[in-house]
């Protein structure tokens, strides 16, 4: 009888154990409350939400001549965008023929020099995000391009 009194509290004791802990955890991880009313809308207007990244594939590649070689030598660059406004990809889409010409025009001018380290290849990503960037301006009035990638790039 004495064995069977001290298993009914051991198991209580455990169940109690259980419980406590569930409530325990479950407490720490529970939604923090939104601030509601004049105070919430400050918050927002301090940290707006960034809008997740979208990627648009300006295809087919651009293939150039390189300026000033001896013998003929080609560039052939993929370039993805970046953006995280909404309507900044329709607007490129939109404008896409200026846009691959004014790029074609700027990597016609590069020379093997121009191109043979690191440091150069960020440099004309970002030319060519200013030269993006500049025919959405000049087209309608904003750009919206954050980011300029290459995702092949071939001298030959």
């Amino acid at each position: 009888m004495k064995s069977k009194i001290i298993l009914i509290v051991g198991v209580v004791v455990l169940l109690l154990a259980a419980v406590g802990g569930t409530w325990f955890f479950m407490k720490s991880s529970a939604p923090v409350p939104m601030p509601t009313g004049a105070e919430g809308e400050m918050m927002a207007a301090a940290s707006p939400a960034l809008k997740a990244p979208e990627y648009y594939s300006l295809s087919p590649s651009f293939v150039v001549n390189l300026q000033n070689e001896r013998g003929m030598r080609f560039l052939m660059i993929e370039i993805e965008l970046m953006s995280r406004r909404d309507d900044t990809f329709n607007r490129v889409e939109q404008y896409e023929p200026r846009i691959r010409n004014d790029i074609l025009l700027f990597l016609s001018k590069l020379d093997r020099e121009a191109i043979a380290t690191v440091e150069q290849r960020q440099k004309i990503q970002e030319e060519a995000m200013a030269v993006i960037n500049g025919v959405l301006i000049a087209e309608s009035g904003k750009g919206g391009v954050d980011a300029v990638y290459f995702t092949k790039f071939v001298v030959q």
